[in-house]
């Protein structure tokens, strides 16, 4: 009955701990994730300074430019993605 009781412990410690480097995943990706938009919030914010630009009186610009910093940003995003699961970090 020991012995029993020692393998279903294990078998739980097993279990505990498989969802525990799930949960470590998941922030490893939140983390990744919340540091891409970091990078646009800096980027949003020096441009959002009332500093006089050149570009302010040409219109048409502004729309362009956040779709070009929002994939830039989903870009950084997959690539430091990839280079966790190429480190074996993130399971596939």
């Amino acid at each position: 009955v020991r012995e029993y009781i020692d393998d279903t412990e294990d078998y739980v410690n097993i279990q505990l701990d498989n969802q525990r480097n799930e949960l470590i995943q998941l922030q490893l990706i939140l983390t990744i994730a919340s540091f891409a938009i970091a990078i646009e919030t800096l980027i949003a914010a020096v441009f959002g300074m009332n500093i006089p630009y050149t570009w302010n009186d040409t219109n048409g610009v502004f729309g362009p430019f956040v779709i070009s910093i929002s994939a830039a940003c989903l870009l950084l995003f997959l690539l430091i993605l990839g280079y966790g699961r190429w480190k074996r970090l993130i399971g596939v």
